[in-house]
């Protein structure tokens, strides 16, 4: 996502790892550390979601930047080995499920979470059990994006990326999980249905190859595309919205449209580490970010979209529609699950057929 950028155990929660030594509650010297991206995500997070809760609560809290969600395999050891550096943190949907897999993320009562009701569907994933094991964030979409000095008119179609009149002029991640695939199957193929099976998968990268004449530069990292993007070496890229309307806001020569396929759709989880000692407060956290005036000023401030349902909103139609586009019903939804139960598998062939 855009960059821009605890100790030992559970307190009273029956975890797995964990030896309930530690303070009851966050103290200064022992503050709810929080992890979350770092760079422009970090400084607004810090203004406009830790201080209002500190300052409502008295909890104290102690915040990162980084990518330890993005580990969950290390993190596994610091958690059984109860000395995890961090009580919460924001993963994204792949690393959330990873997570679950491995057993890392303290699950809780739904019950516990005032604002539950309010969180969009699959934004509140649920164990077999019933309970809690990430919790929405913000969201985000992955947009085609447009140079306006190069395009008389913006593109609104991944059919794009086929279209032979851009050949060697476009931008998309390196990466298999961008979305490409799904939107490659959705498009082309059954969507879903079509990567249940290696064939199908087959198929689908297939189809994706036909790209490669297209595609001028599979980029790492957004700040490549954007570069890219802005030196007019491109004239579009598979992009992300947030980044690009604050390109927009700056006023660079650039343009986000939601395809007419779907954009694809993103969101980063609040997940506790199981090894916690404050479960209660982390809770607590993650209940007052999705109070409908926090997520407001966050999307407000970093143009994520909202965690929670429009009607407990007060954003204005403008705004809402300019965060979130046509609403979460029209976005593509990797599936998330494939790409972890085929992962070494997907990964390989995707060397092979495309980045070779």
């Amino acid at each position: 996502m855009a960059s821009v950028g605890a100790t030992a155990g559970l307190a009273g929660c029956g975890s797995v790892f964990g030896s309930n030594d530690g303070p009851s509650s966050p103290t200064e010297s022992n503050p709810l550390s929080v992890e979350f991206f770092g760079g422009v995500f970090k400084e607004v997070l810090d203004k406009q979601l830790v201080a209002p809760f500190e300052e409502e609560t008295g909890i104290p809290v102690e915040t990162s930047g980084g990518t330890s969600a993005s580990e969950p395999v290390q993190l596994q050891s610091a958690v059984k080995a109860g000395e995890a550096p961090i009580d919460l943190v924001v993963a994204t949907p792949i690393n959330r499920i990873r997570g679950q897999r491995l057993g890392i993320w303290h699950t809780y009562d739904p019950g516990e979470l005032e604002n539950s009701d309010v969180v969009l569907d699959d934004l509140l994933p649920t164990t077999d059990q019933g309970e809690v094991v990430g919790t929405g964030a913000f969201g985000w979409f992955a947009t085609l994006v447009s140079q306006t000095d190069l395009l008389d008119e913006p593109l609104d179609s991944w059919s794009a990326f086929w279209d032979s009149q851009y050949e060697g002029s476009l931008a998309l991640s390196d990466s298999q999980r961008s979305g490409i695939i799904d939107i490659t199957a959705e498009m082309f193929f059954d969507g879903r249905e079509t990567l249940q099976s290696q064939d199908g998968l087959v198929q689908v990268l297939e189809k994706v190859q036909e790209l490669k004449s297209q595609v001028s530069l599979w980029y790492n990292g957004e700040a490549e595309a954007q570069q890219a993007l802005l030196e007019e070496n491109v004239s579009a890229s598979w992009l992300f919205h947030d980044v690009t309307l604050v390109m927009e806001d700056n006023g660079e020569p650039v343009k986000s449209v939601f395809p007419s396929e779907g954009a694809v759709q993103n969101d980063g989880a609040w997940v506790i580490l199981d090894s916690t000692n404050y479960p209660e407060e982390a809770i607590q956290f993650i209940d007052y970010s999705l109070r409908p005036d926090v997520q407001q000023k966050i999307s407000e401030n970093l143009f994520t979209a909202p965690v929670i349902e429009e009607s407990a909103l007060d954003m204005g139609e403008d705004l809402y529609s300019r965060v979130y586009g046509p609403g979460p019903e029209a976005a593509i939804r990797p599936d998330y699950e494939m790409y972890l139960d085929r992962e070494e598998w997907l990964s390989q062939r995707w060397r092979e057929m495309i980045l070779s």
